[in-house]
């Protein structure tokens, strides 16, 4: 029986084990693989984990087959972790081109708010410079002004509420016009927005992502 039981925990854990983390998590550093990939390798995970564990309290195995299974739990549970990490990472993907959409928004806002002012935009730095968007009704959606990563919903808004910092998660920069040099920063994410990467929209209306430890100090005045 004890045989048996090293066999199945060998078969259910050592082999997805390494295959899922030595191939695949390798194949995946170096060439990006889709993150349903670990998923799936996720789900292998979890039975070698139950598997292993139930191998470690088997009474009848010998102690170094409890080695064995306790080795291979811990390699999954490390495997799990990074599949965790990766299915995250596609989540948030979305986030940023729908936080990209937001910045596209404003700036078209910014163009109509401009044709009116002489080609400049609102002079106020920060959620004072949005605000003149919104309460001129150049833009009145307030979720256009709320970075998907951070929150998907609006409603803590109160009509006709004012913008403020603890409720704008965009950074504006007042004073520009329609002539500035097309490659200064407009409006881009608060730091925290999506971690180490910011998307950042320039003069000229176009949106970049930007990465780094942290990505703010690859912004170029």
């Amino acid at each position: 029986m004890p045989k048996v039981v090293l066999f199945f925990t060998v078969l259910g854990c050592v082999i997805p084990t390494v295959y899922i983390n030595i191939f695949s998590v390798g194949y995946l550093l170096y060439h990006r693989c889709p993150a349903d990939l670990t998923g799936i390798g996720g789900l292998i995970c979890i039975l070698g984990v139950i598997v292993g564990i139930a191998g470690i309290f088997e009474k009848r195995v010998n102690i170094i087959s409890r080695v064995i299974c306790l080795a291979c739990t811990l390699l999954c549970v490390v495997f799990l972790l990074y599949a965790l990490a990766q299915l995250n990472s596609a989540r948030e993907k979305p986030m940023r081109i729908s936080c990209s959409s937001n910045l596209k928004q404003l700036y078209l806002s910014l163009q109509q708010y401009a044709a009116d002012y002489a080609g400049y935009y609102p002079p106020a730095n920060g959620a004072a410079g949005l605000e003149a968007l919104r309460k001129n009704d150049y833009l009145t959606d307030y979720g256009v002004y709320r970075c998907p990563s951070v929150t998907m919903e609006s409603k803590d808004f109160k009509r006709h509420e004012s913008l403020t910092e603890e409720n704008v998660d965009y950074v504006y920069i007042g004073g520009l016009n329609t002539k500035s040099d097309r490659k200064l920063p407009l409006i881009y994410d608060k730091a925290n927005n999506h971690g180490y990467y910011g998307n950042v929209l320039f003069a000229d209306g176009i949106v970049e992502g930007i990465e780094g430890d942290p990505w703010t100090k690859n912004i170029k005045p």
